[in-house]
């Protein structure tokens, strides 16, 4: 660990890595109009179709803001709308072709820092973080 990160905040520490993280899948999936905004609607994408009210609400977002990064990765051609069968009123936001690549893509960008990780701390090591932190999540939720 650098010495500037050394006594930061428990928060600082995991804020960084996530943005570590997020910087490594950006990287993988370049040349790409993704950015890590936009993570936030993959990482709680229902494979049979999310409401935006959903995304938002798992993202800790407003409606609109999840809304205006849904219309940009429509716009694109990552997700579309499609009417939920189940109630036609209701528009279900589904990966497209495309938006399906790039999850598995970006799996495999995970998989890969998840490999360093592993060549970093040991099997070992990573297995405990993992069960650290869901330690800590299961304390804070």
């Amino acid at each position: 660990m650098s010495t500037e990160n050394r006594d930061a905040s428990l928060l600082k520490l995991l804020v960084l890595a996530t943005r570590a993280v997020e910087r490594r899948v950006q990287e993988r999936l370049s040349p790409s109009d993704l950015r890590p905004a936009h993570f936030a609607v993959f990482r709680y994408l229902d494979p049979a179709g999310s409401k935006v009210t959903a995304l938002a609400e798992a993202a800790g977002m407003t409606q609109q803001s999840m809304g205006e990064l849904v219309t940009h990765l429509e716009q694109h051609g990552y997700v579309e709308r499609r009417v939920d069968p189940r109630d036609r009123r209701v528009r279900l936001v589904v990966a497209t072709a495309r938006g399906r690549r790039v999850l598995v893509e970006a799996a495999s960008a995970i998989a890969g820092i998840e490999r360093d990780l592993a060549l970093r701390l040991g099997d070992k090591g990573l297995a405990e973080l993992r069960r650290l932190l869901g330690d800590a999540l299961d304390t804070l939720a």
